[in-house]
């Protein structure tokens, strides 16, 4: 009897100094369970790299998730689990400034925790913060290198470079120089940055320079146009038109690069920007509107390629992509109806 009463006790003293821990760690594990389900639904959309930003934004799950992941952290907010858990979710959800806030704590861990430490990059990234990320990388290099890491400090420096939100520069010319020449060094080939470093080769004087910048833009590397954080292909698109008008690319290769990018990288509002550019400066070229078509096409959005496939052929009646790619769509709706 002595013996089940102080088991008993000793149960009670242990869930009175643990209890909240407890508790934290079951509400953790029921969240992430949530969004291991919501995750698993969307398997089709979501790629390798976890937690995609925004992969699960509007998702009705998400509310759950974060209610339960409030909870955990509320009960014990030194639990880097349920703080790791929160930042998780909270990019998944597109909450960037939630999950920046969430792992703002676990700083000190990020160096020895490669995972960690791309989810604090995320974070800080996608929440406007290009100093804090610029700040972390420079004061705790990541436990591993990767191209993920180095292509978002790369956009780090390069939206110090335009101080992004906004257009107005940050800095001196001396330090935008510097900036550049960062972000260039994580992005060999980069073309925003070559592009501008080019341009201040030559406005000094320095041929040599020029030179390599100009060679570097001509032959630039497959990641160049084919990053893996998508975000920088905005910064690509307000230099390529500017490369044509250069003398710096022909035509030919700018439709390849065009090309490309609406077949690897349809989804990014940089690819979109560039047509609607091109169609601006060439309007008279078929070739930039179809391609903008297609990049609609690719997106699902059939009844808006259509008509805008037939406006190609408005312009060009020889178009044949544009018959083939009407065709497609009419072959897409046919499949459609026998399904019904």
């Amino acid at each position: 009897m002595q013996c089940r009463t102080a088991l008993v006790g000793a149960l009670a003293l242990l869930l009175l100094l643990h209890g909240p821990a407890l508790m934290s760690a079951a509400w953790t594990n029921a969240g992430m369970l949530v969004l291991r389900d919501a995750l698993l639904a969307q398997v089709e959309s979501v790629s390798g790299a976890y937690p995609v930003h925004g992969a699960l934004r509007g998702d009705a799950a998400m509310a759950q998730v974060m209610r339960y992941l409030r909870r955990a952290v509320a009960l014990d907010r030194a639990d880097p689990a349920a703080r790791w858990a929160m930042g998780r979710a909270a990019l998944a959800a597109g909450d960037a400034e939630t999950a920046a806030d969430a792992l703002g704590p676990l700083a000190g861990r990020a160096e020895r925790n490669p995972l960690l430490y791309d989810d604090m990059l995320m974070a800080l990234s996608y929440g406007g913060r290009p100093e804090e990320v610029i700040a972390l990388y420079e004061s705790a290099p990541p436990p591993r290198r990767t191209r993920a890491i180095s292509d978002v400090v790369a956009l780090a420096y390069l939206d110090l470079v335009t101080g992004r939100p906004g257009d107005e520069r940050t800095g001196g010319q001396g330090e935008v120089g510097q900036w550049l020449e960062r972000s260039n060094a994580l992005r060999p080939g980069d073309l925003y940055a070559s592009y501008h470093l080019w341009r201040q080769a030559r406005e000094r004087g320095d041929l040599e320079g020029a030179t390599v910048y100009s060679e570097t833009l001509a032959y630039f590397p497959l990641e160049a146009v084919h990053p893996a954080d998508e975000r920088l292909l905005g910064y690509a698109a307000d230099v390529i038109p500017a490369l044509v008008e250069e003398g710096l690319w022909d035509r030919e290769k700018t439709l390849n690069v065009v090309s490309f990018l609406v077949w690897q990288h349809s989804g990014a509002t940089g690819t979109e920007r560039l047509l609607e550019q091109l169609i601006e400066c060439y309007p008279a070229e078929p070739d930039w509107p179809f391609y903008l078509t297609e990049l609609h096409h690719r997106r699902g959005d059939l009844d808006w390629a259509e008509a805008a496939y037939r406006q190609v052929l408005e312009v060009d009646p020889t178009y044949a992509q544009a018959y083939l790619r009407l065709g497609m769509i009419y072959e897409e709706r046919a499949g459609w109806e026998m399904e019904k």
